[in-house]
């Protein structure tokens, strides 16, 4: 369609006015990781396919895909087509009171190599460390680059729109930015709440500050048969663990078996605590099953059987994985390193730039052009990337509110000062320059 490639909020009324004059073949009106996924496909196959949402676009992803998971195709060839935003994570998995013969036969690391793979882990005489392989996805950063893809390849999605069905084939959308209505017409109207459901758990995820502390990999260990998981991140960590009956004493006592584990002068506390939520989830939240149940949808209404799916995915027109056929961690490092050294004279820090560089992929390039444009209007520096990331989102990922924003940086609150997010005041702003077409 007409201005695709622009999918800002500045264009929503071509998007409203190209959803009325066409006949969809399928409508869906919720948005996550399936929706997105299935109106890519489609687009790419030649169908018409829009998502409308009530609220703005979310997802229910769990963050890690774990080791029993990390090897199936599916998941495989999904990571190598966002390899940005499914990144390997190589675990050390300490495991207490294991004996001599266990540590052994279970091919646990060396007492005396423990050291190389990280020189900070404390391991007692009865301590077994293991390596596990996993990954850890950006999800919300996923959801909106499948999201972009189907939307350049002719797709209309919409967030902050009511619906009313009017008919089997016609429904009206309210758009709430504007006040005004559409009719839309479809033939197939799709739902992907029937899928199987499974029983809702509730975990644990807190960030913590890092400290100065480098780990080289992520942690696993169990505490009183829970299993807690420590993720690495460039600027925190991620714990997560199921919840349970008192949160609060269990997250103190993590926080005791992390300062055990790990022989670091700086110690954690709660007070070292960013972020912390309780998140619902369940079996069919991995990415796997994901994948698994859109895979029968494809089937069902694509007539995409599950090798011709994947056979498909290799060549899929992404919009941010432009990154030279380099897919590995150690190869996305050395591109992030090379569009950094492209970028550094406009004053940004490595550690905003990298995060990033993560988060748009390779659409950095298109926000480094831009920050070499306004380095004469804002000067060099950090706050200069902020206006920068502030322009590119309102451009190319239809925010039409300030929470909107703040989502596509971080799914949750608050934004690290890392995150290079803009102030509310800067944000408001910036939304009534555009509004009044100052800023082009």
């Amino acid at each position: 369609m007409e201005d695709s490639l622009q999918y800002s909020v500045l264009k929503r009324d071509k998007f409203l006015e190209t959803a009325a004059n066409t006949q969809f073949d399928f409508v869906i009106l919720s948005v996550g990781i399936k929706e997105v996924l299935f109106a890519f496909f489609a687009a790419v196959n030649g169908y018409k396919c829009a998502i409308l949402t009530e609220n703005d676009f979310q997802e229910s992803l769990h963050p890690i895909v774990d080791t029993s998971e990390s090897t199936h195709p599916l998941v495989l060839a999904f990571r190598n087509r966002f390899p940005h935003l499914i990144l390997p994570d190589e675990y050390l998995k300490v495991k207490r009171n294991t004996s001599k013969w266990e540590k052994i036969f279970t091919g646990s690391i060396r007492d005396k190599d423990i050291s190389k793979y990280e020189p900070t882990l404390t391991a007692e005489a009865d301590d077994a460390v293991y390596i596990d392989k996993e990954f850890k996805i950006s999800t919300n950063r996923l959801l909106l680059s499948i999201l972009k893809s189907a939307v350049q390849q002719g797709a209309v999605i919409l967030n902050h729109v009511t619906i009313e069905i009017k008919s089997d084939s016609e429904i009206v959308c309210y758009d709430k930015t504007n006040a005004k209505s559409y009719a839309i017409s479809y033939q197939s109207l799709l739902s992907f709440s029937a899928i199987k459901k499974t029983k809702t758990k509730t975990e644990i995820r807190f960030c913590l500050h890092k400290k100065g502390l480098f780990l080289k990999r992520s942690l696993k260990f169990t505490l009183d048969g829970v299993l807690i998981r420590m993720v690495r991140y460039q600027d925190y960590f991620m714990i997560v663990c199921d919840s349970q009956p008192d949160n609060r004493q269990f997250v103190r006592m993590i926080l005791q078996e992390i300062n055990r584990i790990v022989k670091w002068e700086n110690e954690f506390n709660e007070d070292d605590i960013i972020s912390s939520e309780l998140a619902a989830t369940t079996s069919n939240d991995s990415l796997k099953n994901h994948l698994m149940d859109f895979a029968k949808v494809v089937e069902n209404k694509l007539s995409i059987s599950y090798s011709q799916l994947l056979q498909q995915i290799p060549s899929l027109p992404v919009t941010d994985t432009q990154f030279e056929g380099k897919t590995e961690i150690q190869q996305l490092i050395e591109f992030g390193d090379s569009r950094f050294d492209e970028a550094k004279q406009t004053g940004v820090h490595p550690v905003p730039f990298k995060n990033m560089f993560y988060r748009f992929g390779s659409e950095i390039e298109e926000l480094t052009e831009k920050a070499y444009e306004l380095r004469a209007q804002f000067g060099p520096g950090n706050d200069l990337w902020v206006y920068v990331q502030l322009w590119y989102l309102y451009q190319n990922e239809m925010i039409c509110t300030k929470e909107d924003y703040i989502s596509r940086i971080r799914k949750s609150k608050p934004v690290l000062d890392s995150d290079l997010g803009a102030s509310e005041d800067v944000i408001n702003e910036y939304f009534n320059l555009l509004n009044e077409k100052h800023v082009k």
